[in-house]
């Protein structure tokens, strides 16, 4: 039994010997016409196989006209390469203007041109079209998936610490505010500078060497209703420090910005730096402002 592709890219069969040389000789198949004995796994054409090459002979010495009107005409023309065709214009697109859009269907149509193109290479052509488009598909997936972000990252790495350190400027104009409205409501002192027994943080205070309290927690306890949040307590960018919930969850653990303490730290010293983060070196003032760098005492 042999099945066989006409000249309209179908699939016929299966049929016996018999009827294959009746074929041949009314001129429905020639020597071109793709054939697969039952068994085989490739096509092969007409002519290469044995038992049919008498019934090519007798027909060359005489036998029926063909019969131009059957279905299964003999192959003829130029191979098809449409979709191989159809592959490269994509593959180009896709590096050009369409990335992966058109990537992906240039290497699903160069697939199956290049199969097509192997099994049936006299009914199908254009095998190297497919291959280029196939790889121009492939070039853009790599661009678009790999090449594109390895090169964007640095920049949006850039752009999230950007944010991030004008976000925690923010946060210090909050507290810096929030330092300046509780000195009006207590005699124009910072906390630090008030006694326990009138609301401050006095006694509380345990500086540093750099003048900076080791623990700023009591600090901005007493001023938990003028920062409304103690989420603001903590730098965007300070990844060993986790925001606190609520003010009775406050400690050292939940704060970033650090406090300078002293008498010298009031408003008769507006140059005087009151908070400081240590992540991005920002500074606030004691008159409210933020910024880099403190600017020197006179």
């Amino acid at each position: 039994m042999y099945k066989i592709i006409g000249a309209d890219g179908n699939e016929y069969g299966p049929v016996n010997l018999d009827q294959l040389r009746q074929w041949i000789a009314q001129g429905r198949v020639n020597t071109l016409t793709r054939v697969r004995p039952e068994g085989a796994a490739d096509w092969k054409t007409a002519a290469e196989l044995p038992e049919l090459s008498g019934a090519f002979t007798a027909r060359s010495a005489g036998a029926a006209p063909p019969l131009a009107a059957s279905p299964i005409a003999a192959v003829a023309g130029p191979p098809q390469s449409g979709l191989a065709t159809t592959s490269l214009v994509l593959g180009i697109l896709s590096l050009v203007c369409f990335g992966f859009l058109a990537g992906i269907p240039a290497i699903i149509c160069g697939h199956i041109a290049r199969r097509r193109a192997r099994a049936a290479p006299a009914q199908f052509g254009g095998a190297g079209a497919a291959l280029a488009g196939l790889i121009l598909g492939y070039v853009s997936l790599v661009l678009t998936f790999v090449v594109l972000p390895a090169m964007l990252l640095p920049a949006l790495a850039r752009a999230k610490a950007k944010a991030q350190e004008i976000s925690c400027a923010n946060n210090m104009k909050q507290i810096g505010l929030a330092f300046k409205t509780w000195a009006i409501d207590n005699n124009d002192h910072f906390p630090f500078n008030v006694a326990t027994t009138n609301g401050g943080t006095l006694e509380l205070c345990a500086p540093g060497p750099d003048g900076f309290d080791k623990n700023p927690a009591p600090h901005f306890l007493v001023m938990s209703n003028e920062l409304f949040t103690p989420r603001v307590l903590v730098c965007p960018q300070d990844a060993s420090k986790t925001a606190a919930d609520t003010w009775q969850d406050l400690g050292p653990a939940n704060i970033s910005y650090q406090v300078h303490v002293g008498p010298e730290v009031d408003d008769a010293h507006p140059e005087e730096v009151l908070a400081r983060c240590p992540v991005h070196g920002t500074v606030v003032l004691c008159d409210g402002a933020v910024q880099r760098q403190p600017r020197r005492r006179r």
